[in-house]
């Protein structure tokens, strides 16, 4: 009989217990069905915006690490923040894409397709080449079956499918054409251009007062010029550079000297340390201090050897440019245009590359950015169209022309009227899509339980 009770109390609490499994696994499932956001129509579940939420948690843990800081995803402030990123965003691509469809603007022209079928084909295949190199270099595979093996590997490394970088191009270019439509009444008035150019007017000759040399990099690096500062002119160059086994000679022998002079330099330090005076040393210390004595010695004596082999290369390598050089200043004396032998003899890229090839390089006393003989032969030249004899510097022999001054003052509004719009715009334009994305999110007004996430 007591069998029979025990037996009966088993097979109920057997039972409870299945039955409560499986309420549990319920509850989970009706847990990730949970509404979070209700906007436009649409309901967000705790299970989406869960995805959403560690997605952001993915970027943030990824950049924090590219700055060496570590990122504490159990943090509640963390990923309370990381809810409400995740939670606006899903906010605002909703209506976004309620907004494209009451204007009519969800729905692609062939154009449109085809724009999004190129980008997708050269970011897929950016992608796979990518993965193809870094994992199939050696691989023996060819054709279908090495393709086949590309992408298994890509979707084992998470890469997007092509199918989904086509739902995601094919949304950008629809929120691209929501964009065009809320800002295209937006334009620049000349009172704006006006002022947008006195401030950077002013900002740049705050800039060049307090550092001139940034002059020369901002024209160097293509950026619109507003003022000029006094004491720039522009020179163009022939560079006859050294051949590539003399630069890796005379690079071989830098680097051993550099060396050299680091252990004279650790050795001379470990000296000082152990004092002037050697009368008190025991004899490890007096044994220390001869080694060091000649380890200071023979480095000094390498050294001056290296520099005198570093001296030897270097006129070796001017010695073995010098028929070039020679041949370029014949043709320079017969009448020969600068421009055109710079074309065929010259060897610095930057010479072959707008706005230098066309106005050649901005050049002052202060310039910092140029090395030290070929700023102060530049500088040396008295009247525009001056040509310079052949000047030595550590990329070879330049010989150099006195192109133009830079005229002092400020650059008429006209010279820069098309960046002052584009940018005047571009800010104009950015602020007003702002504004009506806010008003367009504040119009839906989303409901967010984001308390549900918890």
């Amino acid at each position: 009989m007591r069998k029979r009770v025990i037996l009966a109390f088993m097979l109920v609490f057997a039972l409870v217990a299945a039955s409560s499994c499986s309420l549990i696994i319920k509850d989970e499932e009706v847990d990730k069905q949970t509404p979070i956001i209700e906007v436009v129509g649409k309901t967000f579940t705790k299970a989406e915006v869960n995805e959403q939420v560690e997605a952001v948690m993915d970027y943030e843990e990824y950049m924090y690490s590219m700055y060496g800081i570590s990122y504490d995803r159990t943090d509640a402030s963390t990923i309370s923040m990381a809810q409400d990123s995740a939670i606006d965003a899903m906010v605002q691509q909703a209506v976004l894409e309620k907004k494209a469809a009451d204007l009519g603007l969800d729905v692609l022209s062939d154009e449109e397709k085809a724009e999004v079928e190129e980008s997708v084909d050269s970011t897929y295949t950016l992608y796979s080449d990518s993965v193809k190199s870094a994992y199939f270099a050696d691989t023996e595979l060819e054709g279908e079956e090495l393709d086949a093996a590309v992408e298994a590997k890509m979707a084992e490394l998470a890469y997007p499918t092509r199918e989904e970088l086509v739902e995601s191009e094919t949304n950008a270019k629809v929120l691209e054409k929501v964009r065009d439509e809320a800002v295209k009444d937006v334009t620049v008035s000349e009172e704006e251009l006006q002022e947008a150019y006195n401030t950077h007017v002013e900002s740049a000759m705050t800039t060049y007062g307090n550092s001139p040399s940034s002059y020369g990099t901002d024209v160097q690096n293509g950026a619109t010029i507003y003022y000029v500062p006094a004491g720039y002119r522009y020179v163009k160059h022939i560079l006859i550079e050294f051949t590539d086994e003399d630069s890796q000679a005379i690079s071989d022998l830098e680097s051993q000297i550099s060396q050299k002079q680091t252990e004279l330099s650790t050795a001379e330090t470990s000296l000082a340390d152990l004092g002037e005076d050697a009368s008190a040393d025991d004899e490890a210390t007096a044994q220390n201090r001869a080694t060091l004595s000649e380890t200071v010695e023979a480095r000094t004596a390498e050294i001056a050897d290296l520099e005198s082999q570093l001296e030897d290369a270097k006129e070796a390598a001017y010695a073995a440019i010098q028929p070039t050089v020679d041949e370029v200043e014949e043709k320079l004396a017969a009448g020969e245009d600068f421009d055109a032998l710079m074309e065929q003899y010259g060897q610095d890229p930057g010479m072959q590359t707008s706005p230098a090839k066309e106005n050649g390089y901005p050049v002052s006393a202060d310039s910092t950015n140029w090395v030290t003989e070929f700023r102060d032969a530049a500088m040396a030249l008295e009247n525009v169209g001056d040509v310079s004899e052949p000047v030595r510097s550590e990329y070879g022999i330049h010989i150099i022309k006195y192109v133009s001054d830079a005229v002092e003052g400020e650059v008429g509004l006209d010279a820069v009227r098309d960046a002052l719009e584009t940018e005047g715009l571009t800010q104009k334009q950015d602020e007003a899509y702002t504004a009506a994305v806010d008003a367009w999110v504040a119009e839906a007004d989303a409901k967010i339980y984001k308390d549900r996430l918890n």
